[in-house]
């Protein structure tokens, strides 16, 4: 008789909660900034931060530049804890967090970030 195979089990893709209707994606959030004259260098998508894997916030979307750090989530209650819990390292706005936990954005620039988010709508 011929051996078992044995496969490594895969685990289940990780599946986000949805952004909430009317909350910028977060890759809309991060091109305003671009349109601003704002800096976002090296952009990576790391949405699978969100999931229970990775830092399990419960996020709907995460991308990360050198500057700032834009997160979704699915309810402005979720964002609001988070942003708390961040407090003097991020500005909520909506289901937007931005954090600046990660780059070390002046806090003169941190205001022109957070008008552009407050001006998308």
């Amino acid at each position: 008789s011929l051996p078992t195979e044995r496969r490594p089990a895969s685990p289940p893709p990780v599946v986000l909660p949805a952004r909430p209707a009317g909350a910028p994606a977060a890759r809309d959030v991060v091109e305003a900034f671009r349109a601003a004259g704002l800096r976002v260098p090296n952009p990576r998508d790391r949405s699978v931060d969100c999931g229970p894997d990775g830092l399990g916030l419960g996020c709907s979307e995460l991308i990360a530049t050198d500057a700032v750090t834009v997160y979704v989530f699915p309810d402005e209650s979720s964002a609001g804890d988070v942003a708390e819990t961040w407090s003097g390292g991020s500005f909520r706005r909506g289901a937007v967090v931005l954090s600046y936990l990660e780059a070390k954005t002046p806090a003169a620039e941190r205001t022109r970030y957070e008008k552009v988010l407050t001006a998308l709508r």
